[in-house]
């Protein structure tokens, strides 16, 4: 399995564990607002959950632009590569 895909598995799980979402539900379109639990304070938890399993800190300027799951993955890849 290479990087990306064991990303994007671990970053399902967070989505499934945070917002409560069905696997196959989740896509890079996946988008803060389309779900019920995606909203400020589950952004919050999402927030901790990736620091918490990627060690890695999320600046306020890059927490504001993760409104898809893309954008999720894009920032973390990016902080973790830092």
């Amino acid at each position: 399995m290479n990087d990306d895909a064991g990303l994007d598995e671990a970053l399902r799980r967070i989505f499934q564990r945070v917002f409560e979402m069905l696997p196959q539900s989740i896509t890079d379109d996946t988008r803060r607002g389309q779900s019920e639990r995606w909203d400020s304070l589950g952004h919050l938890e999402l927030l901790e959950a990736l620091s918490q399993e990627f060690k890695i800190e999320i600046p306020p300027e890059e927490a504001l632009q993760m409104d898809t799951f893309a954008a999720v993955r894009q920032t973390v890849r990016q902080l973790r590569s830092q």
